[in-house]
């Protein structure tokens, strides 16, 4: 122990040397521009331009910065703590997700209430906070289902957002300026604002450092000790939402900075929720700081905003630190799978599952839409619309299948709730190589596209198992891995977007999830690729029953955890590469489906995986069929309409469930 802690020391002056290295760039950048001249020694500054510009604009800035990253690190703490899972920030529980439908349906409705984006900000927050509890209390506010309402939400309100984007873009393209998030200052007034509630979050934290230091034990031994598990967890929540909230309506999305703070704090050896919550408040301060000032350094060729560019700061870092350290981060709380649920037979949910997907197969095959309305494709119609709707049914059944499967797997390897397909960073690696492919070479056909994706998607995912080869492919180093390369990849496409690139259309529609474009060879493919994946199901379904349990009890129990581990993340990774590279990332159902099966009564690995096969092809099969029908001729990407109908189901299980 003493030997860990000495080689954490080194760790611990991580914030101090970022601050230092933002400090002098800071100092540069100053002495370069000729501010330097212009620093008030004492006083006011004088009337000339230059001391204007640096008393209102630089050096407010300069707090905000500080102030907005050290908000952000508090926040993702206190959402860590509250939820126990090293995966969760304020967007985990939809908190973001309201505010940006609620700033976007201000711009459309209510111009005159969406000046400044402050109150629309603090209203959805508000809104996404009350409806969050209010959905979670019935279950005690239980981290697993705050975590799975919070990502419904989040998910929900994404996809009417976005399809609030493509319907009314002229009405609300200030939402995307506002959400790249800037840090541009002409007054002091919100770094007044900033550091004012800075002192008030961390003072109640400190009061409540003990209480909430209390969550790291389960709710039994808690309560042993006098806590209310439920009223801390509230107190975590609702002081990471005022915190986020804060930062957001003032300065706007800024993406990762707190994420990449809490998880550098836990790699730097900090373990107490004290000590965790002032390392990632001094790391996120740090790490938004150094990005600021070296955009201010760009701005003098061009102007990006600082939020759209944190993860290229971060990610480098947190993927170095996750290479190098020998210590492995805390895990989570263990992995629920004692869902509450009515004592159902598996036979028949599995046979109603399979029949339902039937039912959805035949309509999407034989229904349609046309100016008159919804027909029924008679034998001769039939054979006339069939090659051109089986490519999209049969893509949209092995895409869905293939990515519920993954989380599936995701989430039993890594005993995470938040464990999505997408977080192995394949996806993301898919997205990275195609943006220099559609910026430097000429447009390529569909099978040079998917091909040109396959190869960034394997060779992400050769990075991602190297780097998490050293620590026996543990899963929160596999988890944090993917996750710096999700937001390197998101933050390349957000700066890439913000110059407006036409070129870039196509990559967006991609990324939505959509089936139009996916033809009969490829659903032949990736048809085979679930065959062959569901036939090897039962070989693991051993592995996929103990790995959960965690590594000590696994490997007790005779597991090769390294092989095992090995496995699934190959299997995951194919079939989400190939699912990815068809018809674009599809969040919602490799991460809240796994769960909605497990709500249902498929509590077993087999059953489990099974179901979760059925289930994601029939939503995606539903989701392609009202995409294409509900707003004919024009076609909503699957993605979207997935998102909405899962959350209907979701809500309907889990109020079932509840009683």
């Amino acid at each position: 122990m003493a030997d860990t802690t000495r080689s954490n020391r080194p760790r611990l002056l991580l914030p101090v040397i970022l601050t230092i290295l933002a400090v002098l760039l800071f100092a540069a950048y100053l002495q370069i521009t000729g501010l330097a001249a212009a620093w008030p020694l004492f006083g006011t500054p004088d009337a000339s331009l230059t001391s204007v510009q640096l008393f209102y604009g630089i050096l407010p800035r300069f707090i905000v910065a500080l102030a907005a990253g050290g908000l952000l690190g508090l926040a993702t703490a206190l959402m860590q703590q509250g939820l126990g899972n090293p995966l969760a920030e304020p967007g985990t529980i939809g908190l973001l997700s309201t505010s940006r439908l609620t700033v976007a349906a201000a711009l459309i409705w209510l111009p005159a209430f969406a000046g400044g984006f402050v109150l629309p900000v603090l209203a959805g927050s508000l809104i996404g906070l009350v409806a969050l509890l209010g959905l979670s209390l019935r279950r005690q506010l239980s981290p697993l289902f705050l975590i799975l309402n919070g990502l419904v939400l989040g998910l929900v309100c994404d996809a009417v957002t976005s399809m609030l984007i493509l319907t009314r873009y002229e009405e609300i393209a200030d939402l995307l300026l506002w959400q790249s998030g800037s840090l541009v200052q002409d007054n002091w007034q919100v770094a007044r604002l900033l550091t004012a509630c800075l002192a008030a979050v961390t003072a109640t934290v400190f009061l409540l450092r003990r209480p909430l230091s209390l969550l790291d034990l389960d709710d039994a031994a808690a309560k042993s000790l006098g806590l209310s598990p439920m009223m801390a967890r509230m107190a975590a929540i609702g002081l990471a939402a005022i915190a986020a909230a804060a930062v957001t309506a003032h300065v706007g999305l800024l993406a990762f900075v707190g994420l990449a703070g809490a998880a550098l704090a836990r790699l730097c050896g900090a373990r107490g929720f004290a000590g965790r919550a002032v390392f990632s408040a001094l790391l996120s301060a740090a790490l938004l700081l150094l990005t600021d000032q070296t955009m201010q350094m760009a701005e003098m060729v061009m102007a990006i905003p600082a939020g759209t560019v944190t993860a290229l700061f971060a990610a480098p870092l947190l993927l170095y630190l996750l290479h190098s350290a020998r210590t492995q981060p805390r895990t989570g709380r263990a992995f629920d799978l004692h869902v509450p649920h009515r004592l159902v037979s598996t036979r028949r949910v599995l046979l109603g599952l399979a029949v339902l997907a039937i039912i959805t197969i035949v309509i999407a095959l034989m229904v349609g839409r046309t100016p008159d309305g919804f027909t029924w494709a008679t034998a001769n119609e039939a054979a006339q619309l069939l090659p051109w709707r089986w490519p999209r049914v049969a893509g949209a059944l092995a895409a869905g299948g293939m990515i519920a499967l993954s989380g599936c797997l995701m989430q039993r390897m890594t005993g995470n709730h938040l464990a999505s397909p997408e977080l192995i960073g394949v996806s993301s690696g898919a997205t990275l190589v195609m943006l220099p492919v559609i910026f430097f070479l000429p447009p390529l056909s569909r099978s040079q596209t998917m091909l040109v994706a396959g190869i960034g998607a394997l060779l992400f995912l050769l990075i991602a198992l190297r780097l998490a080869r050293r620590s026996q492919y543990a899963p929160e180093k596999l988890l944090l891995t993917g996750l710096a390369i999700t937001a390197l990849s998101g933050s390349l496409l957000s700066s890439a977007i913000y110059f407006g690139d036409i070129r870039l259309t196509r990559l967006i529609g991609w990324l939505s999830g959509s089936t139009y474009a996916v033809t009969g060879a490829d659903a032949v493919i990736a048809l085979a690729l679930l065959a062959v994946a569901a036939a090897i199901l039962p070989l693991m379904q051993r592995w996929l029953g103990m790995l959960p349990l965690g590594e000590p009890v696994a490997a007790s129990l005779g597991v090769e955890i390294r092989l095992a581990r090995l496995c699934v993340i190959i299997l995951v990774a194919l079939l989400t590469g190939i699912a990815t590279v068809m018809i674009g990332p599809v969040t919602f159902v490799g991460l809240v489906i796994p769960h909605l099966v497990r709500l249902i009564g498929l509590r077993k690995p087999l059953a489990q995986t099974v179901g979760c096969v059925l289930a994601g092809a029939t939503l995606m099969i539903v989701s392609d069929w009202i995409g294409r029908t509900i707003a004919f001729p024009w076609d909503i990407p699957a993605g979207l309409v997935a998102s909405v109908i899962g959350a209907v189901g979701y809500g309907i299980t889990t109020g079932r469930n509840s009683r």
